[in-house]
């Protein structure tokens, strides 16, 4: 029963580190991706 307690412990720690980190960088983590793809019709625009 300490085993699956301890298990069950480590397993939600690390569910609350994930969960702050996506809140903390999930915006950061979106806003490059959204600044390639605006990015890539100009480069193909300019190509043309």
């Amino acid at each position: 029963m300490d085993r699956f307690f301890l298990a069950m412990m480590v397993s939600a720690v690390l569910l609350v580190i994930v969960a702050a980190d996506l809140l903390v960088n999930g915006l950061g983590v979106q806003q490059p991706l959204a600044n390639v793809a605006s990015a890539q019709p100009v480069s193909a625009r300019l190509i043309r």
